[in-house]
């Protein structure tokens, strides 16, 4: 019910987006802008409606962005209710907005505090800080049998001990005006991408705005050039945590990489696929448990061997990493049809020649890892 700080038209990023329309562009493309109306979310909190309101602090975190405020009893079933006479229904749509991480205490908080701004602005490192971040980003917690969260980015990232920030990552440094008609100075994007799965289908200018970022993991293929046919070609993948600061992947329990690769044969036969999953696995009924863990820790370089028959004539071996955010059988659960589940973060291919014929009892089918 706070009444916005002097100089700015109101709390929502449609007040701030007139002037700072970079960035506003930026933050619509950005999962925290998507984070009530994802699909997902929403079919997360109608699993235990009791218990919403804790979601709630993360994914809608200003008092009116909620219809209810609820305060805690000590029971997460039965906090104390009470209808919000403040709720703004359109700001809710925002989800994590501009307010959220620029507004406290009925300040605007900004990294520079001499410009021409028509609202004053307090300066403030912690927006530099990853404490900013893990407010959201680092909660572990066993909210009742069926529901645990399971963000624990903050320690991976405190374990790796690098001196990147989450900012260093998430936002890339960008040279331009803070707001229109201001100095160019040197900021930051407002993307936060995260796993590079969007919410929703890609316009052409969020498209660009992917291709700023790198994933966190290098993958190759590691072969002979040749081999005889029918022989056992011993190969290897290699996943390498190369530019991730914490586990990969990280943030949403349901998060995997699933490396898949394929033998070709000369004619365009598949002769061999080898799959090799890496996340947590978890039973969520009847109560919630993680049942194990072989998610990349950072700067971990992992080698995955496999091994197929050599065919007559040769053979192409492709690599395709994909970066899923949610299971198929969950997807399913949830009625997420058309909903973006993953993307491809890396390829790869190679080619062997055939060498002779030495014929032996291969293996044949899917290794699965």
């Amino acid at each position: 019910g706070a009444a916005p700080p002097s100089g700015l038209g109101g709390m929502p990023a449609e007040s701030c987006g007139p002037c700072h329309t970079e960035i506003a562009a930026e933050w619509r493309a950005s999962v925290h802008a998507h984070a009530w109306t994802d699909a997902q979310f929403q079919g997360e909190i109608k699993k235990d409606p009791s218990v919403t309101w804790l979601c709630l602090n993360c994914h809608t975190p200003a008092g009116d962005q909620q219809a209810e405020l609820a305060v805690s009893t000590g029971d997460p079933k039965n906090p104390k209710r009470a209808t919000n006479p403040s709720f703004n229904a359109a700001w809710r749509e925002e989800g994590v907005s501009c307010a959220s991480c620029h507004v406290q205490d009925g300040k605007i908080l900004g990294v520079y505090g001499d410009g021409r701004a028509p609202h004053p602005v307090e300066v403030s490192d912690r927006l530099r800080s990853a404490d900013l971040c893990l407010g959201c980003h680092q909660a572990v917690a066993m909210v009742s049998p069926t529901l645990a969260c399971a963000f624990n980015t903050g320690e991976e990232w405190r374990e790796w001990g690098g001196e990147a920030t989450c900012q260093s990552c998430h936002m890339p440094e960008v040279t331009r005006p803070v707001a229109v008609g201001g100095p160019v100075r040197e900021g930051r994007r407002h993307l936060f991408l995260g796993s590079l799965i969007p919410k929703d289908a890609l316009s052409a200018e969020e498209e660009a705005y992917y291709a700023l970022f790198a994933a966190g993991l290098d993958a190759e293929l590691i072969l002979p050039q040749d081999a005889p046919a029918g022989t056992i070609v011993e190969g290897q993948l290699i996943l390498h945590n190369a530019r991730a600061g914490h586990h990969l992947p990280s943030g949403d329990p349901e998060r995997h990489l699933l490396a898949t690769v394929t033998i070709v044969d000369g004619a365009g036969q598949v002769v061999y696929v080898a799959r090799y999953r890496v996340g947590q696995r978890w039973r969520w009924w009847p109560e919630a448990e993680r049942l194990d863990d072989n998610r990349l820790v950072a700067n971990e370089r992992r080698v995955v061997p496999f091994s197929f028959p050599m065919p007559e004539g040769g053979a192409t071996a492709k690599l395709v990493v994909e970066h899923r955010r949610i299971s198929e059988e969950a997807a399913a659960y949830h009625a997420l049809e058309g909903y973006p589940t993953g993307r491809v973060v890396t390829e790869a291919q190679r080619t062997l020649t055939e060498t002779g014929q030495s014929p032996t009892n291969p293996p044949t089918g899917a290794q699965d890892g």
